[in-house]
């Protein structure tokens, strides 16, 4: 061991061990339902080192890991947080190979969040997510993992892929590694797997990009499609005295679609094929110093954030599996997959019935007999039965399109002559005729059924609008007041069978705090936070997750100790 570290330490110009505890005592009261608890938020420690590689370039190593003391025990390992290896010059900057927090998030986290970004009460409260299960989140690995806590081709449980991938069971080393739910679809990240750019300051501009790289990006199939998942991310800031701005860009390829489009979908096939998703921000602060040690900071920051799901076999489920599962009850399906079954079938009961040129589509001279006889009177099936898209009594209840009067047809003819080919497809012979009745029913309910699918298919589009407002107020002495506020508007939702606002998604959150500056940088906090969410509004409490998609009022007080050392 002392052979192997001892060049390193002769080379090394720099080398640090560095650390942040960040520990509170808080009293929750989520929807009702009250406790306490100790939460680290984030604290951690980390070694970093800088040595002379000559030309002016450095080599830059870091290695950061979470150090939890409570409830989160045991989640802890090597290099976890922030770390790198890198090489950098001081008029080109520094590129890395990297785990390290995204420049969307980065770079406006420090100068508009005086709560420093790591607790319950966090601009990742709203900021950064759309609720549901989109919070900050510390995974996101594009390589292949040691462990089973992968997707599996969308939580299936294993199995064979029906798009063709490969054959997978609960113990195979799942591709993506995410949470299941959603969990992992938020611009707010730690991202494994990136190649990092850090500009010099040019002038006052700051510049950093960063995009995800794995062996495994296109090993997932998605309904015929091959995903291609990569994560795009960056910031251009600007400071000049007391004023300091900041636009920032995140983009992420496929990667809701291997998340959670992944998730088979109760028809058959998963529940969208591709998807993109991206957000812009906004971001800007200002310090007036009133001298004796006064000064007023604000800060101010807005975002928007779009989601588009491509070739969606079911967007009730495609929502569900994003975490908003009360999508199709909340009366936004505007158009049921009945309603457009029974469209789509009367064309293709034309296509079907009148077109001699469709090669084995058309109704066998046979069945054509039973069909062109007076149809024999139909009783429609009792009990409960699948539904069946093509004759009477399907009374399925499936969003605001709700039920259907009587009949999937609306033309009698075809009608009578669909519930003949029923009836004689149901006949208990065993006789050509009959066993080609059935056969050509089968057909048709398949066909009006893919039909249906395909027409149900299309592209869904969420957006969601977002600001903020903090400031902090330095009254000359060791204590300061800080403060911050956040508003989410209704989530808008479009696509082929939907449209206009989903109402009652917004949220609005706000944090107030007094914090006491010991000698020697240490802090004491007493804080109070609380997110109110609309009926069906799913924020929760910054990194915490707490109240995360569970909608209603969140409330916490919190007493803390913080301290940097390096």
């Amino acid at each position: 061991m002392a052979l192997a570290v001892a060049p390193f330490a002769a080379q090394a110009e720099t080398w640090n061990i560095y650390g942040w505890q960040n520990h509170s005592w808080e009293f929750v009261d989520n929807n009702g339902s009250d406790s306490d608890r100790i939460q680290s938020n984030a604290g951690n420690i980390g070694f970093a080192a800088s040595m002379d590689a000559g030309n002016d370039i450095s080599v830059n190593v870091q290695c950061e890991q979470f150090t939890y003391y409570n409830h989160f025990g045991g989640g802890t390992g090597w290099c976890n947080r922030n770390s790198k290896i890198g090489l950098s010059h001081p008029q080109m900057g520094e590129i890395m190979f990297a785990t390290w927090l995204l420049p969307y998030n980065e770079g406006v986290a420090q100068w508009v969040d005086p709560f420093y970004d790591a607790g319950a009460d966090s601009h990742t409260s709203i900021m950064g997510s759309v609720g549901a299960h989109t919070i900050f989140y510390n995974t996101g690995d594009f390589d292949v993992q040691a462990s089973g806590s992968g997707p599996l081709h969308g939580s299936d449980g294993g199995g064979v892929d029906t798009d063709g991938g490969e054959v997978l069971s609960s113990s195979t080393s799942g591709e993506f590694n995410y949470a299941v739910g959603g969990y992992d679809t938020g611009f707010n990240r730690r991202q494994e797997n990136i190649i990092q750019y850090w500009s010099p300051n040019w002038n006052g501009f700051v510049f950093r990009f960063a995009w995800t790289v794995g062996n495994r990006d296109e090993s997932v199939t998605l309904n015929g499609h091959e995903a291609d998942p990569v994560i795009r991310s960056s910031s251009l800031a600007y400071t000049n005295g007391p004023f300091w701005g900041a636009v920032t860009w995140q983009d992420h390829e496929d990667w809701t679609a291997v998340s959670v489009g992944n998730h088979k979908a109760s028809k058959g096939g998963h529940v969208m094929e591709s998807s993109d998703a991206e957000s812009l921000r906004l971001a800007a602060r200002y310090i007036h110093d009133m001298g004796d040690g006064v000064s007023v900071q604000i800060s101010a920051m807005w975002e928007d954030l779009e989601y588009e799901f491509n070739n969606v076999t079911s967007v009730d489920e495609a929502m569900a599996a994003f975490g908003y599962s009360n999508w199709a009850s909340s009366g936004n399906l505007m158009l049921s997959d009945d309603d457009i079954k029974a469209q789509k079938t009367v064309r293709l009961i034309y296509e079907l019935f009148d077109d001699p040129d469709q090669d084995g589509q058309q109704i066998d001279a046979a069945v054509a007999t039973l069909t062109t006889t007076a149809p024999p009177a139909y009783t429609a099936p009792t009990g409960v039965v699948e539904d069946d898209p093509l004759t009477a009594e399907d009374e399925t209840n499936e969003g605001t399109g709700g039920n259907l009067d009587d009949n999937v047809l609306t033309n009698s003819t075809l009608e009578a002559a669909v519930m003949a080919l029923q009836t004689a497809a149901m006949a208990t012979t065993d006789d050509a005729a009959t066993n080609n009745a059935k056969l050509q029913y089968d057909m048709l309910v398949d066909a009006a059924t893919s039909a249906a699918r395909a027409e149900k298919a299309g592209n869904v589009k969420i957006e969601r609008d977002a600001w903020m407002v903090s400031g902090k107020v330095k009254f000359g002495g060791p204590v300061d007041f800080r403060f911050s506020y956040m508003d989410a508007d209704d989530l808008e939702v479009s696509c082929s069978a939907c449209s206009g606002d989903w109402d009652e998604t917004a949220a609005e959150a706000w944090n107030v705090g007094l914090f006491y500056t010991m000698p020697g940088g240490t802090e004491l906090r007493l804080t109070y936070s609380e997110v109110d969410n609309d009926e069906n509004g799913t924020y929760g409490q910054g990194i915490s997750g707490t109240g995360l998609g569970s909608g209603g009022e969140i409330e916490m007080f919190a007493v803390g100790i913080v301290h940097w050392f390096d």
